[in-house]
């Protein structure tokens, strides 16, 4: 085979998996102008005083951790910027909320750090949604918190 005619099919290729990379849409993490501050506090599992989480308030609910990410998402999947973390006293804009698009009664939000891609997003779950059954979107990947079992 000519080496002219395997660098250009590779070059061809490389190009077209960087240009269709590009296809998904961005996730908008511009903080909105008025922005929510989502100041951390705890809750403590009702049936065990042991097993206590991160919480957040948002519309008078409150939401606690729930899981992962199990697939990628981008701009399809994630809705608008709501705000930005304070936890322990420390301001952490890097951190933001936000709602998802597919999740339209808001039973779960998403944290999102926008300064690189090491930082996995993490999914909040509303606390009222216990007992009610709802569905779990397929990119979510539960960690099996004892609060959620």
């Amino acid at each position: 085979m000519n080496i002219g005619f395997t660098l250009a099919v590779f070059i061809a290729t490389a190009l077209l998996l960087f240009l269709s990379a590009g296809c998904a849409p961005r996730i908008d993490d511009d903080l909105p102008e008025s922005p929510i501050v989502f100041h951390t506090g705890s809750f403590v599992n009702p049936v065990d005083s042991d097993d206590t989480y991160q919480s957040i308030e948002y519309n008078g609910r409150t939401y606690i951790g729930y899981g992962t990410l199990k697939k990628s998402i981008d701009g399809n999947d994630v809705g608008k910027c709501l705000g930005y973390i304070i936890q322990d006293g420390v301001v952490m804009k890097k951190a933001r909320i936000f709602l998802l698009n597919a999740d339209p009664d808001a039973n779960f939000l998403v944290q999102i750090f926008t300064d690189g891609f090491m930082n996995q997003p993490f999914f909040f779950r509303a606390l009222d949604t216990k007992e009610n059954g709802i569905s779990v979107l397929p990119y979510i990947e539960s960690l099996d918190y004892p609060y959620w079992k």
